[in-house]
Order: structure tokens, then sequence, then C-alpha cells
């Protein structure tokens, strides 16, 4: 943790904050579509999506909007995603038909990150 953090905020605080050891960490995703997608294969996709996250343990919150991004997080009161899991995910976005130009960021603060 940062120095200036420990200094500023006692643990109660810090906790609270999620900030230094309490800290979450989550990513960005965006892909494009492939073609434009029927109701059908927006279902389709959408119904596969919510099962990967759940099977990861992680939630998304995003969609589509002239292609597909989002942020993933870890699906827990408090925690962080590993690395193992934002793998995992980038591996499942990167195996459907419907995206390309895949790009998962790395993993960064889901708290207060611009």
């Amino acid at each position: 943790m940062p120095a200036h953090t420990k200094g500023k905020y006692n643990l109660r605080q810090r906790k609270k904050l999620k900030l230094g050891e309490f800290q979450e960490l989550g990513f960005d995703v965006t892909a494009k579509l492939t073609k434009e997608l029927s109701q059908e294969e927006r279902t389709a996709f959408i119904d596969a999506l919510i099962a990967a996250i759940d099977d990861m343990g992680l939630l998304f919150g995003g969609g589509f909007n002239g292609g597909f991004e989002g942020f993933v997080v870890v699906d827990a009161l408090r925690g962080s995603v590993s690395k193992e899991q934002r793998n995992a995910f980038k591996t499942w976005l990167e195996s459907r038909a419907e995206l390309k130009d895949v790009v998962v960021g790395p993993l960064k603060d889901a708290w207060y990150s611009t």
C-alpha cells in the first residue's frame, strides 16, 4: 500500500473506503461484433455470457453499444478478480464467434480507477 494512504487513513477507514490492503481489483473488456446480431443471436450470447460469468465467480456490468464493452469484478462481498479468472474470461471471449478484436485490460482498482 502506498505510504501516503496508510498514514492518512486508519484501518477502519481503509476498509470502508476499499483502500490499501482492502483494494478491490477488476478489469475492462471491449470487443467488436463480427456481424450485427439478430435478437435470437443476441439472447443466446447473453445467456452464454451469464453462464460463463457465473461459473467463473465473476460479475459483469456493460453490454452492447455498437460493440461489446463492460467491466468485470469478482462475485463476492469483498475481494478482487484473480489473474486466473481474468485469463479464463479472456479465453472465453476469444472463443466466441460473435466477437473479434477482444481487448481485456489489466487488473485495476474497481472503485477509484477512471
